[in-house]
């Protein structure tokens, strides 16, 4: 007869599993074999940080994400990169630049309208990727986009009664892997310095997106005031959807 010799750290494991404190699930793996630090995501699961949270005298029910549009070339060129390397079932969204990520839904009208004038007296610039860093848990790409550190600052001034602490600092860059292990956004920095030749384009306006629990839905297109008339569409369609920082429609994840 075989006997098992169960040791003490062993026995405190099994106790604290069948008291529910401990799951014996293993943590999803990225698509780069590592597990997430951050464990299971899910719609039910998700919060937002206190950091992350609006500054208003109510609690906000619905927040917004002011981003850049750039053109579709160098859209698809980030995107492909994220895409690559951003762990697969947490990846909910193409590449993007947040100027503003938690404006409040109660401030809407307002912040519609300081948007629109800021386009109308805004012309199309340029914008071109930057060397790759080293983030907490992944890698982002430094964008040269100076321009886009004016609008920042010409809306924070009128915003900043209400804006979340995230949202008082900017620092353009694109997200290109979040929630691995650090020797894994090691070896991407590495991959990414030696193998990513860049990639520069023009940002012609921007996007206004409804947060919903990690997913970005599509509010508003505002083009600069030099931008195509044929361009100018009030709502997004499906066969648009590419050009959007949207891997698809919003949805909670299962």
């Amino acid at each position: 007869m075989i006997r098992y010799v169960v040791t003490p750290l062993a026995k405190v494991r099994i106790q604290r599993v069948l008291s529910g404190s401990l799951s014996m699930r293993t943590p999803p793996a990225t698509n780069n074999g590592s597990p997430s630090p951050a464990g299971k995501y899910t719609a039910e699961t998700y919060t937002r940080s206190a950091d992350h949270t609006p500054q208003t005298t109510q609690s906000e029910t619905k927040t917004y994400i002011l981003a850049l549009k750039t053109d579709p070339a160098h859209h698809q060129a980030v995107t492909a990169l994220r895409n690559k390397h951003f762990p697969t079932k947490i990846n909910k969204l193409a590449a993007h630049i947040a100027l503003f990520r938690a404006l409040p839904g109660s401030k809407l009208p307002a912040i519609q309208k300081a948007i629109q004038n800021l386009v109308c007296q805004t012309s199309s610039f340029s914008i071109s990727t930057g060397e790759p860093f080293l983030m907490a848990h992944g890698v982002g790409l430094n964008a040269n986009v100076e321009p886009a550190k004016e609008i920042f600052q010409t809306l924070k001034e009128q915003w900043n009664d209400f804006l979340s602490k995230q949202d008082h600092g900017f620092r353009p860059h694109y997200t290109i892997q979040n929630k691995v292990e650090k020797s894994v956004a090691e070896e991407t920095l590495a991959e990414v310095r030696n193998s990513f030749g860049g990639s520069e384009g023009t940002v012609t306006g921007l996007l206004l997106y409804f947060y919903d629990r990690g997913y970005w839905t599509l509010k508003n297109v505002y083009w600069f005031r030099d931008g195509k008339e044929e361009e100018r569409k009030p709502v997004v369609d499906k066969n648009d959807r590419e050009e959007w920082p949207s891997l698809g429609p919003s949805k909670p994840l299962q």
